[in-house]
């Protein structure tokens, strides 16, 4: 049985849109698609006018950057976890994306600032600080599309508001698709779309600037 039937969304340049609903609905499918994972068995998924079955992965995934809810960074230091994004990012880039992402205070008691060992897993940080490394990575990426997907799922309610406060910074001037139910991360969308039932979307209102 189809998750997705009679699914209509488009997603301007620079425009800021959130995907909302219920669990189960199909919005974790919605952004494997947008993000090549799969492919649709009927109807297309375009960025920038590129049917994505006509395009390598590669492409499509250079496109965007992704924020997802379930953040993973490897065993490694925070250097290695960030430059997977840009491997010739230099310290200077590097430290820049972390303040930006709202972990200047992070870098200021790490003795070891970004030769710090993060643990397996990423263990070492807390959940919101590692959201906020998954975003450090998007602003070093530099992509013109931003995916964001359940970005604070997982985090305490400080938490959230730094990571959102990073997701500003982060969604400034990009085209950006916010998959999410939780009210606080989908404040700052120009339009709001529900999906109802995996087949159609309804705007709700418009919410940001």
């Amino acid at each position: 049985m189809p998750v997705l039937r009679n699914l209509d969304l488009e997603v301007n340049p620079a425009e800021h849109v959130v995907l909302t609903g219920p669990s189960g609905v199909g919005k974790t499918t919605v952004a494997a698609l947008v993000q090549g994972n799969r492919r649709p068995d009927s109807g297309t998924v375009s960025i920038g006018g590129h049917d994505l079955r006509g395009v390598p992965v590669a492409w499509v995934r250079a496109q965007m950057g992704v924020v997802a809810q379930d953040t993973y960074l490897f065993t490694g230091t925070l250097r290695d976890n960030l430059l997977i994004a840009d491997p010739r990012a230099d310290d200077d880039r590097l430290i820049d994306a972390l303040r930006r992402a709202h972990l200047g205070e992070l870098m200021d008691r790490l003795p070891a600032g970004l030769d710090t060992a993060v643990g397996e897993r990423g263990m070492a940080l807390s959940g919101g600080e590692a959201q906020r490394v998954a975003i450090a990575r998007a602003l070093l990426k530099d992509a013109p599309i931003l995916l964001l997907d359940e970005p604070t799922a997982h985090v305490d309610l400080t938490s959230e508001r730094e990571i959102l406060q990073a997701l500003r910074t982060a969604a400034k001037g990009r085209t950006t698709l916010t998959i999410s139910h939780r009210q606080a991360t989908i404040e700052d969308a120009q339009k709001r779309l529900e999906l109802r039932d995996g087949h159609t979307v309804a705007l709700v209102e418009g919410t940001g600037a």
